[in-house]
Formats: structure tokens, sequence, C-alpha cells
């Protein structure tokens, strides 16, 4: 089973109570409602993304990236999720709120990635 951080609510990122309660159409990296993408950097929930590579070889990981950082090479984000099983990783990824940037990878050689492939 996964390991997941609901990232629908103020307790887990945001900084506005109603946070995840109503209409986030024009949530994003610029929004200002307080949603758990612009407030995980103000709560501390980011951490250097290496150091989360250390604590789960060998595992699939999900970052939600934080405003400021480079989406496709990113140094901190919000762990959210991390498994074995790519198929568990991606299951709870379909559940955050649409206006997170998430990255998602197979921490591990590139053997074992390349052997995952074949195998998709």
């Amino acid at each position: 089973m996964p390991v997941m951080i609901n990232l629908t609510s103020a307790e887990h990122g945001g900084t506005a109570p109603a946070c995840g309660t109503g209409d986030h159409s024009s949530c994003g990296p610029d929004c200002g409602c307080g949603c758990p993408y612009t407030g995980m950097v103000e709560q501390g929930r980011t951490e250097l993304i290496a150091d989360v590579e250390a604590r789960y070889p060998g595992e699939w990981l999900a970052f939600v990236i934080p405003p400021g950082e480079d989406e496709y090479a990113p140094e901190r984000g919000m762990l959210v999720v991390h498994s074995p099983d790519d198929q568990e990783v991606w299951e709870a990824v379909a559940r955050i709120t649409f206006n997170q940037v998430v990255h998602v990878y197979f921490n591990g050689p590139l053997d074992a990635y390349l052997a995952w492939a074949e195998r998709a």
C-alpha cells in the first residue's frame, strides 16, 4: 500500500481553512487561494528530493513541486506517495487535486526501469 498525503485540504499544505472546499478552477502556480500548491513551502512540507531518494531506493516516487522550482528538474518538493508498485503510485496521483504540479519517476537503476518498461 502506498504512502499518500491528501492534498485536498488546508491541513495538508494549504494556508486557508476553505482550501479544497470550493471552486478552485483558477488555482495554479500564481493563485492566492491558500491551496496546498501555494502553501506547502510556508508550512515546511518540502524537502530536498535527493534526501527522499536516499530513503526510498528502488521505488516509484511522486512529488508535488512548489512554485519557483524547475518542473522538469526540481531540487525540492513534497513527497506525496512512494511505492515499489508503479500502479499504486499512479492510482494515488490520480487523486491529487488538479492544480498541483506533480513529478513522478522510478528511483532505481536504469536496467530495472528498462525491465519494467518492457513488461509495461
